[in-house]
Parts: C-alpha cells; structure tokens; sequence
C-alpha cells in the first residue's frame, strides 16, 4: 500500500498496524523526518517512510494507494494535479484500488468559518481562511508565550469537485465504484457533504 502524501505518517502507521505493508512518500523532508522517527523502534512490518514528489511516479507498483485528508491539489498548474492522477494509475498493479478523500468544494463555500483563534497549551494561534481563484486559502500564525517566537504557515488547495474528479479518473483509466460524502460511509451529497471519498480501480 502507498499513502500518497502521508506527511508525519499517522495513516501509515495505523495501516501497517492493520497488517498492511505500507510506503509513506512525502515532498516535506522534515516531515519524512519525524515519520522515520516515529517508527524507528516498531521491529513488525514497519512502514517505510520516502520523501518525493507526487508528481513524480516510484519505480515500485501497490495494491492500494491512499491519498487522505485532502492532501491534494496543492499545483497552480491544474495539469499537475491531472499528472498526479494518472501517476497513481501508473502506480497501482492490475485491479488495484485507489482510495481518495478530498473536501467537497460546494460544502466549503457554504460552511467557511473565515478565522478563528485560541490557544494549545503555551502557544497561541489565529488562523484565517478565503477562497480565491479557485483555491482555498488557510493563512496561520503562531506564537509560543514562553519565548514570545513566532511562525507563519500558508496553505491553499483547489476546489477540485466530482466533475473534476469524474473526468480526471476517466481520463487516467481509473473506474469509480463508490462515492461516500463523510467518515460514516454515507452517500456523497453535492449540496449537504462535506468530503468527497473516492472508490476507483485500475481498469486498464
């Protein structure tokens, strides 16, 4: 199993202890990082942590391949979020699965909560969110009351819906079988769902 994007490796690590063998991969070294730290004692089917780009298909094949929490669509260049797509159908052996989970465009709109602010023990955070040119834009600022040091963090995704999804999967050879609207498993609504969890198998 790859988890596509797997950051500190909290997926990858509870997949592994279901039995699976799982690669994180990763553009964030740091991240990476502390994923190999988190496991460096686990002597059992331990996951194995790469840092790459996703937009860059491994040399390796999977049964499975995981993209979760909506750790996509990052590229100004739509092409590359395509070039994702088709990478994972590159990725995956014959009949293979594809699991992902994305935000749903239409629900964000409607529900933004465009800042917010508290505390998480000595540090203390204000974040503020907006859609812009088809992306959704999360702005962060921290502050440790202790030192008084500060850091800033931007993160923005398009607002890939399920047409975008439909046409892309077409397009990489990727036949959708189920589509769930949350983390229950029911039925995916445009209107009334916040996530989008994809289904799809490798065709051809």
């Amino acid at each position: 199993m790859l988890d596509l994007a797997c950051g500190r490796g909290r997926h990858s690590l509870q997949l592994a202890e279901r039995g699976f063998r799982v690669t994180g991969l990763d553009l964030s070294e740091r991240a990476i990082r502390i994923a190999k730290e988190k496991v460096a004692g686990i002597t059992r089917n331990r996951p194995l942590f790469r840092t790459g780009d996703m937009r860059k298909p491994l040399d390796s094949r999977f049964n499975v391949v995981v993209n979760l929490f909506t750790s996509f669509g990052y590229f100004e260049n739509d092409d590359d979020n395509l070039k994702v797509i088709k990478n994972v159908h590159q990725m995956l052996l014959k009949d293979g699965w594809f699991v992902q989970d994305y935000l749903n465009p239409q629900w964000v709109r409607s529900n933004l909560r465009k800042s917010e602010s508290g505390h998480i023990d000595h540090t203390g955070f204000s974040i503020q969110r907006k859609i812009e040119n088809g992306f959704v834009k999360k702005m962060m600022n921290f502050t440790d009351h202790r030192t008084g040091s500060t850091a800033s963090f931007t993160e923005r995704v398009r607002l890939c819906d399920r047409e975008w999804f439909r046409v892309a999967y077409a397009a990489a050879g990727l036949k959708t079988c189920a589509v769930y609207g949350n983390y229950n498993g029911d039925a995916f609504d445009e209107l009334k769902s916040p996530r989008i969890i994809l289904f799809s198998r490798k065709t051809v």
